[in-house]
């Protein structure tokens, strides 16, 4: 396990910073992120050009000292962020889904890692059969009023596509001291029920619907303003160089039973 410099400060205090997979699950993908690139024979550059107030570009996403690192930036009074996906390279059902995050969000912005599959809504009302959407876990500095919310995170479900027919549930954590250091979060995929969890203790269950098809994984930063995260901020997220709006990730784990 690698140790950040915001991590070393939680070690101190107590802070549940390693969690184990539940029982008889075994290792079968991972991604460690040691090189000093995207390894682009498990991700690629998810949905890149002009996405809600932003432009998704590969430059967003950066790799150093063992850390992945998608940051969220303005220059030229354009905003600008990223998203990578193992679709077309890694796609799976069941198992357990794990990653390390240290959040770093603001307002008109929010982050997450969630899986996806293009058949989303078809057919309307068999979920099993056309996937849905699953946010693993999703974190924002601020709601749509402005309330802080960065010490908390959501979990998400989306089905029957995004127009008319869309269905969803969800759920938000308590305050769970998520905005400082980094944290691990997993989710436990079924036939029978989605489990979530942070640093190891289970925060909310689900029984149905359940997706029973190969979906893949997608770690992301988006920007919308004065929508699910309050307005951007008039000064916007600071250039490249110098903003501070980001997601770090330690690695990102699939576990599965033999």
């Amino acid at each position: 396990m690698k140790t950040a410099p915001a991590t070393l400060a939680l070690l101190c205090c107590g802070a549940s910073l390693f969690a184990e997979p539940p029982q008889g699950y075994v290792l079968k993908w991972s991604d460690e992120f040691d090189g000093v690139a995207l390894d682009q024979s498990k991700w690629i550059h998810w949905l890149p050009g002009k996405r809600r107030h932003a432009m998704n570009v590969p430059e967003a996403v950066t790799l150093r000292d063992g850390f992945l690192t998608i940051a969220t930036y303005t220059e030229a009074g354009k905003h600008f962020t990223g998203m990578i996906s193992t679709r077309d390279k890694y796609e799976a059902q069941y198992g357990y889904y794990e990653t390390r995050i240290e959040w770093a969000d603001a307002p008109g912005q929010w982050s997450a890692f969630w899986s996806q599959t293009p058949t989303i809504g078809k057919p309307i009302d068999d979920v099993a059969t056309a996937g849905m959407e699953i946010d693993f876990v999703e974190h924002r500095a601020v709601d749509h009023e402005g309330k802080p919310l960065a010490a908390k995170a959501n979990f998400t479900l989306h089905w029957n596509g995004y127009g008319k027919e869309h269905k969803g549930k969800g759920h938000q954590t308590p305050a769970l001291a998520l905005d400082k250091g980094f944290h691990v979060y997993g989710l436990e995929w079924t036939e029978s029920a989605y489990r979530f969890f942070i640093d190891g203790k289970q925060q909310w269950e689900v029984k149905e619907p359940i997706s029973k098809r190969p979906q893949f994984m997608i770690l992301s930063s988006e920007v919308e303003s004065g929508a699910w995260s309050a307005a951007i901020p008039a000064e916007g997220y600071g250039d490249r160089a110098s903003g501070k709006t980001k997601i770090v990730v330690d690695y990102v784990r699939h576990y599965v039973k033999p």
